[in-house]
């Protein structure tokens, strides 16, 4: 018999703080707005505390979407010039994991057996068709043509290779580049690192999903962090399985996700819009602060 241990009381502690400030050149109307904040929680990560606040004031209510994310809807009253949406939570870390974990051995063909199947349908689905014959191409002239029975660490060569191939950018720009246009850029945010994983993965027959959350990091440490962005892919008997192509490694503790999906649009931190007179300019200033509790 298996006892699961859930006693959080002697794991390490993250405190994070999320502040978004939105500046309008005047007073504006606000939609309401869609908060992708909340970490996902499981039986290796715990939430002990969480607030979420706006000014201006606003009614929030939460639910859960139809990938299990949980969601707070903030409807607003009363016009501002200055949006600010704050949260902070508090989480139990999993246990660490040694950085130099041994690669992850996967078999081709992936088999995904019974009602599985059909669930895995949109995870499979290519965000950008066109590009695929050329993702194939790329793989196969990198040596990642997967071999049918064969065991191998594909997805922690295909991490590292994007790692190697694509310099990391901080894109203000909202959305995401198509995985050939990171390619041939050779440079991309997290965002655009973890769609190319994403097609790439689909494009050798395995399911794989957007993940948005937060990474400690240097920056996040000292009040300069950001958002970030990775993949996880469907591994037969080992279920969903993170890789940051950014850091060129599978995720660790330091990755904290609050939102999965299909499509990378689908879990995007904050979404809403405004109305007012035309011409109104609007800037945007984030800060995101991690520290670890004992």
């Amino acid at each position: 018999m298996e006892i699961l241990d859930v006693k959080t009381e002697t794991r390490e502690r993250l405190h994070l703080v999320h502040e978004s400030l939105y500046i309008y050149s005047e007073p504006v109307h606000f939609s309401p707005h869609r908060l992708v904040l909340r970490p996902r929680e499981g039986h290796d990560v715990r939430l002990h505390m969480m607030t979420v606040q706006t000014s201006p004031r606003s009614e929030i209510h939460w639910h859960r979407d139809i990938l299990d994310n949980s969601i707070a809807v903030a409807e607003f009253t009363e016009p501002s010039a200055e949006l600010r949406i704050r949260s902070e939570f508090m989480i139990a870390l999993p246990a660490p994991v040694d950085k130099e974990r041994p690669p992850l051995l996967v078999a081709y063909p992936p088999h995904v057996a019974g009602i599985d199947e059909l669930i895995t349908v949109p995870y499979r689905q290519f965000t950008y068709p066109q590009e695929v014959e050329r993702l194939r191409k790329w793989f196969v002239a990198n040596n990642l043509e997967p071999q049918t029975g064969e065991s191998r660490a594909i997805f922690d060569e295909l991490a590292a290779l994007i790692f190697s191939t694509v310099r990391y950018t901080r894109r203000e720009e909202p959305g995401v580049q198509s995985p050939i246009a990171t390619l041939d850029f050779g440079s991309g945010s997290c965002r655009d690192m973890a769609v190319l994983m994403i097609e790439t993965s689909r494009a050798m027959g395995y399911p794989a999903r957007f993940v948005s959350g937060y990474l400690e990091s240097a920056n996040s440490l000292v009040g300069r962090g950001s958002t970030h962005a990775w993949t996880e892919v469907y591994l037969p008997e080992k279920g969903w399985t993170g890789y940051d192509p950014s850091t060129g490694r599978r995720t660790g503790a330091g990755h904290v996700a609050v939102g999965v999906s299909h499509h990378p649009r689908g879990v995007m931190p904050v979404t809403g819009g405004y109305s007012g007179n035309p011409g109104v300019t609007s800037t945007l200033k984030v800060a995101i602060s991690t520290k670890r509790l004992p």
